[in-house]
């Protein structure tokens, strides 16, 4: 048996086994070829149903969590701790996901299927189609080895591209994920970004001091300024309450203020 991975030397003086040789390399490297799809797609199937396995409990978990609770057999603190969990659950079903999706285990496991058929496929073809030109040469005084060098060269050509084809998939797939991983990632930044409030409170100078609260936390006092600056604040619905003091009275007003990311937010208030 010659080394698949090399051509067998042909003598022209002996056409007849020179064919058989060139015919046992072709056959070898194809199924080498074939040996080589069947062995790495087993850890990629194994690894793509354990994940999808996972992801499924954890996404069962997830919503049976409001059910559970709307069954009322759970005590309150415990159902607020049960609904934290379940949005865990779903959070981990849905990073499980795209994990698979991103390293590519369940469509590296269906193309290394396709590519395997395919050429097992070929592989058949080109067995069955040998016996039969060496028959068609039968009477003939001399063997045409044109023609089965011939076919021998279209099959190897055959697993080439369908190697070629299949790489090509990965690549595609490969960048295809690194560019929707790329813009995930910049949209989660965006959103990570913090933004702004500027509180005018319009008569601040008439008390000693103005305490400005962001959902009850102290932020800073206002001493004979109208305007202060709250920033690095994360986006989202806050509420904003400017307390004057003077003397041992105290007055209040509050408002709600939408933070976006990036963007600084005005708030005008005036204390009674």
């Amino acid at each position: 048996m010659p080394n698949g991975a090399a051509f067998p030397q042909w003598d022209p003086n002996k056409p007849g086994e020179s064919l058989a040789l060139v015919y046992q390399w072709a056959v070898q490297k194809a199924q080498e070829q074939i040996g080589w799809y069947e062995q790495r797609r087993r850890p990629k199937r194994r690894g793509s149903q354990w994940l999808r396995a996972l992801s499924i409990c954890f996404a069962t978990i997830g919503a049976l969590c409001p059910l559970i609770d709307a069954t009322q057999i759970i005590s309150n603190g415990n159902k607020a701790l049960l609904g934290q969990w379940g949005y865990v659950s779903l959070a981990l079903a849905a990073a499980i996901v795209g994990y698979d999706r991103y390293f590519g285990l369940s469509t590296g496991w269906i193309r290394y299927i396709v590519t395997q058929l395919s050429m097992e496929k070929a592989l058949k073809e080109f067995q069955y189609d040998w016996p039969l030109l060496l028959e068609q040469q039968k009477g003939q005084p001399q063997i045409n080895t044109l023609i089965l060098l011939q076919r021998v060269k279209e099959f190897s050509l055959q697993l080439d591209t369908l190697v070629r084809q299949e790489t090509d998939t990965w690549v595609i797939e490969f960048q295809s994920n690194i560019s929707e991983l790329e813009k995930t990632l910049k949209a989660e930044i965006e959103t990570k970004k913090t933004g702004s409030i500027k509180v005018t409170v319009d008569n601040s100078r008439n008390f000693d001091k103005v305490e400005i609260q962001l959902n009850d936390s102290h932020m800073k006092d206002l001493i004979g300024v109208t305007e202060g600056l709250l920033d690095a604040v994360p986006p989202g619905r806050y509420e904003i309450t400017a307390i004057g003091v003077k003397g041992d009275n105290k007055v209040m007003e509050s408002k709600v203020v939408e933070v976006q990311a990036g963007l600084m937010a005005m708030m005008q208030l005036t204390l009674p």
